[in-house]
């Protein structure tokens, strides 16, 4: 009775000493595999075993990627038309091999300290927005070609999409980096993510995406760029000939 106990006794010691001795990884290789998961949808295993509910987590990184995708194609079409899943898929997937292929960060600088590490990122992403201003244009332009696109919401959609589509296929990425700051915090042998940093989260996933900061900062150059594009295409029609007929 003396040794079975004794026994237990022993696994349990080695049981508590080996889970009080657990180690989280490097911040070095943290940094490295958050950006694997989080837009590479790489490192998955890894990832659940190096974050505290890492399930929860990636499940968590998963939703910033999904809720953009839909956001993206959803603005598309502000007048309700319907985009098929199909059209969505073929973008959203074209998009994310684009980024994958193209899309280049480094690791500037790691504070670590004993309870967590600040990691500042470079991060080139896609150049997202001229992207869409080319679209714009060559929507135009088709448009003018061939005025039944116009005359049908549906058909506007349809052109929009195709033109896109193929636009991202060629898609460059931007001329600057983005720096970016990400603070996580490391417990018990595992790190994890604070409740203030899921801003910084999605925003390291959109300079992926759009080679910006974040939302904000696209959503103005998409403006101040669309101004652009409007002032171009009327000064175009002024300096084309008036072949009308009195």
């Amino acid at each position: 009775m003396k040794k079975k106990l004794g026994l237990m006794l022993l696994v349990f010691l080695t049981f508590f000493l080996s889970s009080c001795g657990a180690k989280a990884i490097p911040a070095e290789e943290v940094a490295e595999l958050f950006v694997n998961r989080l837009v590479y949808k790489k490192d998955n295993e890894k990832f659940v075993k190096s974050f505290r509910d890492g399930e929860k987590v990636a499940s968590e990184l998963d939703k910033i990627g999904e809720d953009f995708e839909t956001n993206f194609v959803n603005s598309l079409s502000s007048t309700g038309v319907e985009i098929s899943k199909k059209q969505a898929n073929a973008l959203t997937n074209e998009l994310l091999k684009q980024v994958k292929e193209k899309a280049e960060y480094k690791v500037v600088t790691i504070d670590e300290t004993k309870n967590g590490a600040t990691i500042t990122y470079y991060v080139t992403g896609l150049d997202l927005v001229n992207t869409m201003l080319d679209m714009t244009r060559q929507l135009i332009k088709d448009a003018l070609d061939n005025p039944e696109i116009a005359q049908s919401e549906q058909k506007t959609l349809d052109a929009t999409l195709s033109i896109l589509e193929d636009k991202v296929k060629t898609i460059k990425i931007s001329s600057d980096p983005v720096e970016l700051k990400l603070k996580l915090e490391k417990e018990k042998g595992q790190w994890l993510i604070p409740a203030d940093q899921k801003e910084a989260v999605s925003n390291l996933y959109m300079a992926f995406i759009s080679g910006t900061k974040d939302m904000k900062e696209m959503n103005k150059e998409l403006a101040d760029g669309l101004n652009r594009v409007i002032e171009e295409v009327s000064g175009n029609l002024d300096d084309e000939p008036n072949t009308g007929k009195n």
